[in-house]
């Protein structure tokens, strides 16, 4: 039973590991909208509303005008390089973002609000 686990545990843990360090690999400082399509839209979506398993995980909707008059800049960037409350969120230094990246990065963010 136990080898049996390993086999399956390890391949499991290996994909994780490849999506990690791909998701770093694909990073490309200064190129914000590759950024945010390769570390952020798998969740929020590409129109910032949030994906089907994004809302699922409980993604905030950029779109909406509550959720941007909730947030400053300085809590957008917080969130990013230290994650939230929400314990499936990946803080963006771990895929490998550029934390030079992140005022960019806010102004995306911002953008799904017409702002």
């Amino acid at each position: 039973m136990r080898r049996f686990l390993n086999y399956c545990a390890i391949p499991v843990v290996a994909m994780f590991g490849v999506y990690f360090s791909f998701a770093a690999s694909t990073v490309n400082a200064g190129d914000v909208k590759k950024i945010y399509k390769d570390t952020c839209e798998l969740c929020h979506g590409a129109d910032g509303k949030g994906s089907e398993a994004g809302k699922q995980f409980g993604v905030p909707d950029f779109s909406n005008p509550d959720y941007q008059k909730s947030r400053t800049d300085a809590q957008m960037k917080e969130s990013m390089t230290n994650g939230t409350k929400n314990p499936n969120y990946v803080k963006l230094s771990d895929l490998g973002v550029d934390i030079a990246d992140l005022d960019a990065l806010v102004t995306v963010v911002r953008g799904f609000g017409g702002k």
